[in-house]
């Protein structure tokens, strides 16, 4: 957490106001400063204390409530506010649930956006709860009258409606409108991503014949397809107008790319973010009916098998991104991943130095399973966590078991030949993680399972010991030879 976002959060406590109400008081300031920038007087002149504690009073306890403080009080944290941003506070705090920043759709949004801006026609942009903070960008750079934000979040649709008065924002997905262009993006932060793929799958061809559509589906959909969602993956697939199709990593997410005419064959690639640019792995397009045919469609497998691997391609087989989190996983919201990292958990930690690539498994220590958290506990843990910061990069596993099993995979001999092909696809040690998420391994019973487990803890045990012997007759022989080449000390006169 930044240390302005520290420093107003303790401002706020020192006047009373704590928790969700801390949201509450940056929303009321900022729809006080748009009536403050809607004034050529206070523009001109300026507003002195007293009067702009007074306009609070009068324009906004209607929406926001009771001032809970004095004009002393107002004045400490006003100011200092506008050093936060709003959806970066709600995003780091999760005083307020069901709305992020999405700080990191800048990149794969910014072709978008400036295409849009020469555009014609309505544009839906769906699911802005997980991109909150770029709807101010795209509110400036389109006319609203050429726009729809679609949020299934209520505490979303609230907020906007607060911050963005005139914004046309909806709750409600129209099932038979037909748009110019749709822009859909999410991980399922605040909902399964089996149902946003569903409700992308029923509404995929809901765009103009000159229209185009993106929709970032969480790549959690791609990895889950079985029954039904195994139907909406294979009828987006088999659209004529689907131009493309890129894994973005470590963003979580698979772009779906459709035009406005029937296209042969998809171009697939592998996008890596690299800062504030990104970088392409492309592959060798294939024609939709391929792609819909595949036991299972994933960039990694297709991937692997370009590269001599036969992957494992049935529905049913466990993923590792089923099994585990990653350091910063993009499917859990960033108040979560600090609970998490709060609590005691067994991790797949990994480095690497060109396509050479380290693993080791480390005991997390922290709160015991099942602990609860009270309310002073949790507020200090969001204001003290550093887990935005950290990095290592790792899988998290809650069950020590399925940290095991993937160590095990990735440390036999063909585990370690599908770690090298796709060390080879990506740089970061971010993007690696999410295409070790892609993986697959084979269906364990619980009690086999608990018989592997303790095959590996002997084995690791016997290990650590033998290595700990090695080293102190290794040690004991160096001093013994030491003995024939060091002299001895002699005593000074």
């Amino acid at each position: 957490m930044k240390e302005a976002m520290q420093s107003l959060i303790k401002k706020f406590k020192a006047i009373g106001v704590t928790g969700s109400a801390m949201v509450t008081e940056l929303l009321r300031f900022r729809v006080l400063d748009q009536i403050l920038q809607t004034s050529p007087e206070v523009r001109q002149w300026g507003i002195t204390g007293d009067k702009l504690y007074e306009l609070a009073q009068q324009s906004t306890v209607e929406v926001f409530g009771e001032l809970p403080y004095d004009q002393v009080a107002f004045e400490s944290v006003y100011g200092p506010s506008f050093a936060v941003e709003v959806m970066d506070f709600i995003t780091e705090t999760g005083y307020v649930e069901g709305l992020a920043a999405g700080e990191q759709w800048r990149l794969p949004f910014k072709d978008i956006i400036e295409f849009h801006k020469n555009s014609e026609g309505i544009i839906l942009f769906a699911n802005i709860e997980e991109y909150a903070a770029l709807a101010e960008e795209i509110l400036q750079a389109i006319p609203s009258e050429r726009l729809l934000l679609y949020t299934s979040s209520e505490t979303c649709y609230n907020l906007f409606k607060q911050l963005y008065p005139l914004a046309p924002v909806i709750d409600e997905w129209p099932e038979d409108v037909i748009f110019d262009h749709i822009v859909a993006a999410s991980t399922g932060l605040f909902r399964a991503p089996v149902e946003i793929m569903q409700e992308l799958a029923n509404r995929v061809g809901n765009i103009t014949e000159l229209g185009t559509a993106h929709y970032f589906i969480p790549i959690s959909a791609i990895q889950d397809q079985v029954g039904m969602n195994r139907m909406a993956v294979q009828y987006m697939l088999l659209q004529p107008r689907l131009e493309a199709i890129r894994e973005w990593a470590p963003l979580g997410t698979y772009e779906f790319v459709y035009t406005n005419r029937s296209v042969k064959k998809v171009a697939l690639e592998i996008r890596e973010v690299m800062g504030d640019t990104w970088r392409s792995t492309p592959f060798i397009a294939l024609p939709h009916e391929v792609l819909a045919s595949m036991d299972t469609f994933s960039m990694v497998q297709y991937a692997l098998s370009l590269c001599g691997i036969e992957p494992a391609m049935k529905a049913q087989l466990p993923t590792l991104g089923e099994d585990g989190f990653t350091s910063k996983d993009p499917k859990v919201p960033l108040y979560v991943q600090k609970v998490f990292n709060a609590f005691e958990a067994t991790r797949l930690e990994l480095e690497r130095q060109g396509t050479e690539v380290q693993l080791k498994l480390v005991d997390h220590e922290g709160r015991k399973a099942g602990e609860t958290l009270d309310e002073d506990s949790y507020a200090e843990l969001m204001e003290q966590s550093k887990v935005a910061e950290e990095d290592t990069a790792y899988w998290m596993f809650t069950n020590p078991e399925a940290a095991y099993i993937w160590y095990t995979y990735f440390r036999s001999l063909q585990g370690e030949q599908v770690l090298t092909k796709l060390a080879q696809m990506v740089l970061t040690p971010e993007a690696l993680l999410q295409l070790m998420g892609s993986v697959r391994r084979q269906i364990i019973k619980e009690e086999p399972l608990a018989e592997l487990a303790a095959r590996f803890e002997k084995a690791r045990a016997a290990r650590k010991a033998a290595l700990a012997k090695a080293d102190a007759d290794w040690q004991a022989e160096i001093e013994a030879i030491a003995k024939e080449i060091v002299p001895n000390p002699t005593e000074s006169n």
